[in-house]
């Protein structure tokens, strides 16, 4: 249960500030359409166990959100108890907030060479690249291949052996580089990463645990916008919301 309450809260927000960038992206379109990249460092096949009754539940208070992008995202729904995993609902979300206006191109990455095959099977219909690199080299080699991507999806596996240190300095690296990006954190994470990155978390708090996410690079202007939202999901997954603001709060949003 708690890897499905962590799965739809990371997941809820993604879709939400994945909207909200496709949607300004599009809207600076010109003439024609644009590419808007986005990047997963912990990706895996594309398709996960659905989270159940819990999602039963969400799905009942859709019209109580004040925005629909998550739900949206999950449709059509696929078939056998699978679930969209982040890089699918990316590139459905993506595609829908942008329309016409945007070529989502997606960049997804797993150590696990395993799930990037099965992944190869699971794409949508977007321009998917695959890789099974270390999730810091992966993205360290992103930034520098290329123009700056739209949007970037920290999301360590909990066996991460790497130091934090690591999660903090890619963040510190996208947002001098001005890129969108969300990073999930374990809700016992110390206080001082907050503190460098300078971005408010915003945490599931439930009896067997709970989450962190931080949006930072420009996705943090969605916070006045979902913080509703985020009440109302906590509550339906049998949990809290809590925010933990930095300590140096002159420069954090």
């Amino acid at each position: 249960m708690a890897d499905a309450r962590r799965t739809l809260w990371n997941h809820f927000i993604l879709a939400r500030a994945l909207g909200r960038m496709a949607r300004m992206t599009a809207a600076q379109a010109a003439d024609g359409a644009i590419p808007f990249c986005y990047v997963d460092t912990h990706a895996g096949s594309g398709r996960i166990p659905k989270p159940g009754p819990l999602l039963d539940r969400l799905f009942a208070e859709r019209r109580s959100f004040a925005a629909d992008d998550y739900f949206a995202g999950l449709e059509p729904h696929l078939p056998d108890d699978e679930h969209p995993g982040s890089w699918v609902l990316a590139g459905r979300v993506i595609g829908s907030a942008g329309g016409e206006r945007l070529v989502v191109e997606i960049d997804v990455n797993d150590i696990d060479a395993t799930l990037v095959a099965k992944g190869r099977g699971y794409r949508e219909g977007t321009w998917v690249r695959f890789w099974s690199l270390d999730w810091f080299s992966f993205l360290r080699s992103q930034l520098s291949l290329r123009a700056a991507p739209d949007f970037v999806f920290i999301d360590p596996p909990a066996d991460d052996a790497r130091d934090p240190t690591f999660a903090i300095d890619a963040a510190l690296l996208l947002e001098t580089l001005k890129v969108p990006y969300m990073i999930s954190y374990a809700i016992d994470a110390p206080q001082a990463p907050i503190d460098q990155i300078g971005r408010t978390g915003l945490e599931l708090m439930t009896e067997d645990g709970g989450t962190g996410i931080l949006l930072g690079g420009g996705a943090e202007t969605l916070l006045l916008d979902i913080l509703p939202d985020l009440r109302l999901l906590a509550g339906l997954l049998g949990g809290t919301f809590t925010t933990r603001l930095p300590r140096h709060d002159d420069y954090s949003i």
